[in-house]
């Protein structure tokens, strides 16, 4: 079985800002799964649009995963696996905002998810938080009702 192999072209998309190239993708799609790399709050040239503010970094990432997954012919609600990478130090406040924000962007319920603290910085100074997805192109999340799990006792 063969199958193709599909690029996102996101118009104006960021770049890696340096002395370097990348020879990544923003996102691919094979058959109906799609894979979104790590998006940061970047410009077209690689400039950070909000340095430290990790509230409207969070906007910019999950604007940017969208605008990816739409490329590929997925929506929101078709990310199964989501994760978040962190810089700094986050207050209980400050992450209860920051997930707020990002779970915004999905309909209810939303994929599964991970955090993970990096440490003093990411990649690029300025940059507090970074975000990588999958998702299953059709398989957009409902919030159907069913019965709650049974414990099982000894």
């Amino acid at each position: 079985m063969t199958a193709e192999r599909l690029i996102a072209q996101v118009p104006g998309h960021w770049q890696v800002p340096g002395h370097f190239t990348i020879n990544h993708s923003h996102g691919i799609r094979v058959g109906d799964m799609i894979w979104v790399g790590g998006q940061e709050d970047l410009d077209e040239h690689g400039n950070v649009r909000h340095p430290g503010d990790i509230e409207a970094q969070c906007h910019a990432v999950m604007q940017s995963l969208q605008a990816v997954i739409e490329d590929l012919g997925g929506t929101m609600g078709d990310v199964v696996q989501f994760n978040t990478f962190y810089s700094g130090e986050l207050s209980v406040e400050e992450w209860q905002r920051t997930y707020d924000i990002r779970f915004s962007y999905f309909p209810k319920p939303g994929p599964t998810a991970t955090g993970i603290l990096i440490g003093k910085e990411l990649n690029i100074p300025g940059i507090r938080v970074e975000v990588n997805a999958v998702a299953v192109v059709g398989s957009a999340a409902r919030d159907t009702a069913r019965p709650a799990a049974t414990a099982v006792t000894a």
